[in-house]
Formats: structure tokens, C-alpha cells, sequence
């Protein structure tokens, strides 16, 4: 190993020369150089086409090396008694003190601030061509501590310093790591790729000894190890907590999805084995905090069930002809000008979450967020916490900053609970709750968060006879049900099923640029059938029938088709009158509501066709 693929990259002369005494003293060899900022990518670029293996920085400089190489970067740390030393001086020199950088160790200096009697003015740490302009604005400051390349600035501002320098020994430990680093990598098969860092991902790579062969820079944060001091050691000296690394090298085979805590903290993690031509060179770990893990799942599942907490359709986009279908949407508009309760009732496929949605966007709530969640799709532990949020520490796991719950996205607008008879007793308890004093409380929390929400509930299950059997409180049904709308399913309103099917056939043909239209025989063919699956049925099959049919006509043998696969699923058809092809609903569809022309279908009178229609409704 030659010492020249190791290179120094100082931010000043001062830092240079230091740096050359350290790497003097100790024979290393290493190659020690002065950068500017505007050059520094090109010049660790260029260090690297050269030779160098390993780079070492100081502070800002070394995190702006790490992204434009690929190989690791060293940063040289400073020890919080340095920084406190800094700020000793400065208190000789002003009370009020600006600090830039140095987060490792600010959390201990901040703590004894009092202690010197000075006020901390503390500057985050940003990118170094944003200082200028920083201390440019920085007001009513005595003096300021930083490193090599802040200070030369903030004297230009006209702004007192003092200058924190590395230890002689924290320049030599980077050295050190570094040849490690080195000495390893001659041991380690090419098989072994380098460490990319992320912000997302903590990632370790050991060899076929179970020896840390790399680690990026989340890792060490997580393990709270310096990046590069851990290639001294091995997998079980760090971090034993991952047990199934070892197990990944000698059984050679990925273990995936394992949960490790360290101190406080849980972790997901993954243990790879890496081959090269069939032979073990080492094993890939990657892990990540379960909170986010969880807070990313938690927010894919409330994309998927909330829509964007956005209500698409309004009630004059939900059309219909039937006479029962014109009452349902009558009673929706009376209910969306009122503020209580509403219990949407109807088979799955009748459009229940388009009339909730529909009376949303009427109401007076309709510039509010509308949240829907399935209660049937979730587990109840999961749809609790989904619903009613929780604390931090609330549970293993939890994100520390805890999490709203659905009720409080839903504040000022209107939350829909889909499939609401299938949620647990329990639940349906806290829900009462909720209803009753208009508030919640989060999982884990004490004190209640007032909520203003309207709530709409739907099912398909009868809750009458679920309140007989004790599987639904009676006490609930009672308070959902104030305002109560059943959707009549597709069967019982006839005269919608051409009006609905022309029109998904329709957006059929602009979607496929081709005019599509039904005969009358594939009218009569769909009126014959029953429609288990109602609203969303229909347009299935609407879908279905245009990919196979070969022309634009779309004719009765395509739709028969799709009415003798499914006929399993419905009850037997009502016996007709053998005289008369049609039964009433039929022929008024087919006449488009038209008496005259749904006599001659039926082959009565219109005054016969009336009476008719008056015991129909009565």
C-alpha cells in the first residue's frame, strides 16, 4: 500500500501546514493539499483520477467532497472540549457569541452556556457559499467561533474570531482510519462494491469474516461510531444486535425484514449475501428506523384511502331516470344542507361513496378537507391508530413526533366511513364517543382534541339485525343513523341500466377513438339481467365487451355472453308473461321512459300501460 493513496484536502494554509506537521510526524507519506471552494469538486475528482483511495476534510469541506467522489471521505471531528475552549475565549472577548457548525457538540456546550454567561447565537450549518451572505446580515454579534474556513470570512465582515482547531491526535486518527480502510481493502475480494451514502438507507458491508469492511455515513450516525473507525473492527464488535449477518455467512443466504433494537431504538434490517463467481465475498446490510418505515407506510395507506382528502363527484354527475333513483338524489340534497349524521345503505356497486361525496360538495363543509377510509381493509389495531392518531411513545414503533389520526384531517369537512359494520365492538365504543362529545383522543393521549366534523357511515350489511345479534351497539346505530339513505340496487331501477351503460360506453369511445353504440338486442339482453354487482358491474362489462367485440356495434351475442358467465351469481329471474316479452321496467327502458312507445312494446294501451304503473307504485 503506497501512502500516496491517501490525500489530505485543507480548506487554508493553516489547515495545510498543520496537516503536514501531523502527517511528518508520523511518516505517513500522505499527500497533503490546499483547495478553494469553487475548485474543491474538481480538485478531489482530480486527486482521485491520480491515485488516492481515501480523502481526508475538515468539516464543511468534507461533506461537499463526499458528493462528487466515490470513494470514502474523512472528516477530521472536532472534540466538544475544543469547542468549549473556542468558546471560553470568545467569552473574554463579548458576551454575545455566533457559532457556526459543529451539531456533534453544540448539545453538550448548550447545556452549559448559563455556566459561562454568555448568549449563544447558533448558525446551522449550511453550504460554505452561503456563509458570506450569512455573516454579511449577522447583527449585534461580539465575536464568533469556527473553523478554518469560517473564520477568514467573518474577519472580512469585520467580524471578531476565534479559531477552533483540530488536535493534532484527531488529524492522526483520520490518517489512521484511513490506512485501516486500506489494509482491509487489500483483503477484501473487487467483488465488495464501495459504500454509497443516502439519507435514507443505513448501509454496512463486511467480508466473509463477518469484518466491517465499509460503512456510510447514516450507519455510523445510527451506531454512534465515526464512519471509518468501524473497519477495524468486526460486525459483532458494533452492532451483535444483528444476529442474522452471521447467520448470512454461513448459511449464504439473504435474511430479510429483521427487527434489531439498539438502546432505544428499533430497526428494520436486510442481510444480503454478495457473490462472485459462486464464491461468498462478504455480506450487505441495510437498515432503517422502524419510524420511518411505519410513517411511510402510514402514508401510502392514507393516499390510497383518502383521495387526496379531496371529494371528485357532486351529486348532479350521479344520474339516473328511475323514479326511485330521482327520490335517493332529492333526499341527498335535503341532507347535504343539514349538519347530522347520515347512514348511506345499499349493496356493494350501488355508488355509495359517490353520494357521500356527492353531499360533501353540497354542503356548506365543502370547502373542507373529505376523508374516506375503508373500515374493512385494515386491521383494527391499525385502523384505531389511523383513525384517531396517536402520541409519541404511544406504542414500539410510534413515531417519536406522533401522528394525526383521520378525525383531525377530517376538522371543518366531512369524514367517510366506508364498510362501517365491520369495525369491532371497541372501536365502535370510541366512536360513540366521538360522536357524542365531539372530540378525540389520540392512542396513548390524555387530554381531547375538539374535532369539527361531519360524519357519513355506509354498509351493506343490515345493522338492524346485527343490533339483534349484539354484533353492532344499538346505542351507535342510533346515532349514525339520523339521517338515513338506501340506494336501490341497479335491478330494482331498470330504466338506469341502458342510460348508465350508453354513457360508460361512451366514455368508451373517446377513450379508444371509436363509436361505439348498443342494438337494441344487446339493450334487451341487459335488461334481462339482474346485476349482482350493480353500478360496477355494468361498467365492467361495458369495458369488457368493447375490448372483444371486433366492431363498433356492439350486439346482443357479446352481452349474452357475459350474461350466461355470470349467471351463477344472481337469484333466478322473475317468471314473465309468455305473451308479453318485456315486463314493465324493461319496456320503459327501452322506450327511454316514453308511455306511448313502452305500450307498443308491451302490446297494451296507454291506459292499460298507466294502470300499471299506478299498482307499481302503490
Amino acid at each position: 500500500m503506497e501512502q500516496k493513496e491517501i490525500t489530505i484536502i485543507a480548506s487554508d494554509l493553516l489547515g495545510a501546514e498543520k496537516a503536514q506537521n501531523v502527517v511528518r510526524q508520523m511518516k505517513a507519506g500522505c499527500r497533503v493539499i490546499f483547495s478553494g471552494l469553487e475548485e474543491l469538486p474538481e480538485v478531489a475528482k482530480s486527486q482521485v483520477e491520480q491515485g488516492a483511495k481515501v480523502l481526508i476534510a475538515f468539516g464543511l469541506f468534507a461533506k461537499i467532497i463526499r458528493q462528487n467522489v466515490d470513494v470514502p471521505v474523512i472528516m477530521v471531528d472536532l472534540l466538544a472540549d475544543d469547542v468549549l475552549e473556542g468558546l471560553l475565549q470568545a467569552a473574554e472577548i463579548g458576551k454575545r457569541i455566533a457559532i457556526v457548525g459543529f451539531r456533534k457538540v453544540l448539545k453538550d456546550v448548550f447545556r452549559i452556556r448559563r455556566l459561562l454567561s454568555v448568549d449563544l447565537v447558533d448558525i446551522p450549518t449550511v453550504m460554505p457559499e452561503q456563509l458570506p451572505e450569512i455573516f454579511k446580515n449577522l447583527k449585534d454579534v461580539d465575536v464568533l467561533v469556527g473553523g478554518y474556513y469560517q473564520v477568514p470570512l467573518a474577519k472580512k465582515c469585520g467580524i471578531r474570531t476565534v479559531l477552533v482547531k483540530p488536535r493534532d491526535e484527531e488529524i492522526a486518527k483520520a490518517v489512521q482510519m484511513a490506512k485501516a480502510y486500506l489494509e482491509k481493502e487489500d483483503a477484501v475480494s473487487e467483488g465488495v462494491a464501495p459504500m454509497a451514502e443516502s439519507s435514507v438507507y443505513a448501509s454496512i458491508t463486511v467480508d466473509s469474516f463477518g469484518n466491517i469492511v465499509m460503512m456510510n455515513r447514516l450507519a455510523a450516525e445510527y451506531l454512534g461510531v465515526s464512519q471509518l473507525t468501524a473497519v477495524s473492527f468486526s460486525m459483532e464488535d458494533v452492532c451483535p444486535q444483528f444476529t442474522r449477518v452471521i447467520d448470512s455467512i454461513a448459511n449464504r443466504r439473504a435474511y430479510l425484514n429483521q427487527i434489531a433494537k439498539i438502546e432505544e431504538k428499533v430497526f428494520l434490517y436486510h442481510a444480503e449475501p454478495m457473490f462472485r463467481d459462486e464464491e461468498l465475498q462478504g455480506v450487505n446490510v441495510t437498515f432503517q428506523d422502524v419510524n420511518m418505515v411505519l410513517g411511510a407506510e402510514a402514508s401510502i395507506r392514507r393516499k390510497l384511502t383518502s383521495k387526496a382528502n379531496q371529494a371528485e363527484y357532486s351529486l348532479d354527475q350521479i344520474h339516473g331516470r328511475s323514479s326511485g333513483m330521482t327520490q335517493v338524489l332529492k333526499l341527498a340534497l335535503k341532507y347535504s344542507k343539514v349538519e347530522e349524521t347520515v347512514l348511506i345503505l345499499g349493496e356493494t356497486g350501488v355508488g355509495k361513496e359517490l353520494f357521500a361525496q356527492g353531499i360533501h360538495r353540497a354542503s356548506n363543509r365543502k370547502d373542507g378537507p373529505f376523508v374516506a377510509i375503508n373500515c374493512a381493509s385494515l386491521p383494527e389495531s391499525i385502523l384505531e391508530s389511523e383513525l384517531f392518531g396517536y402520541v409519541k411513545g404511544a406504542f414500539t414503533g410510534a413515531d417519536r413526533e406522533g401522528k394525526r389520526g383521520l378525525f383531525e384531517y377530517a376538522h371543518t369537512g366531512t369524514i367517510f366511513l366506508d364498510e362501517i359494520g365491520e369495525i369491532s365492538l371497541s372501536l365502535q365504543g370510541k366512536l360513540l364517543r366521538v360522536l357524542q362529545e365531539h372530540s378525540i383522543r389520540r392512542i396513548g393521549g390524555e387530554n381531547p382534541i375538539p374535532v369539527d366534523i361531519r360524519v357519513i357511515a355506509a354498509t351493506n350489511r343490515n345493522l338492524i339485525a346485527m343490533v339483534r345479534d349484539g354484533t353492532f351497539r344499538g346505542d351507535l346505530y342510533f346515532r349514525i343513523n339520523v339521517l338515513g339513505l338506501r340506494i336501490p340496487p341497479l335491478r330494482q331501477r331498470k330504466e338506469d341500466i341502458v342510460l348508465l351503460a350508453e354513457e360508460f360506453l361512451s366514455d368508451a369511445s373517446l377513450r379508444n377513438s371509436r363509436n361505439y353504440y348498443f342494438t337494441e338486442a344487446a339493450k334487451t339482453a341487459m335488461l334481462r339481467y339482474s346485476w349482482p354487482g350493480n353500478i360496477r358491474e355494468l361498467q365492467n362489462m361495458v369495458r369488457r365487451v368493447t375490448v372483444i367485440s371486433d366492431t363498433a356495434k356492439i350486439d346482443a351475442d357479446v352481452v349474452e355472453a357475459y350474461v350466461e358467465e355470470n349467471q351463477g351469481l344472481c337469484p333466478a329471474n322473475p317468471k314473465k308473461d309468455e305473451k308479453n316479452p318485456y315486463t314493465l321496467e324493461e319496456a320503459l327502458a327501452l322506450a327511454g321512459n316514453n308511455k306511448k312507445r313502452a305500450a307498443e312494446l308491451l302490446g297494451v294501451s296507454r291506459a292499460t300501460l298507466y294502470r300499471m304503473l299506478e299498482r307499481k307504485e302503490s
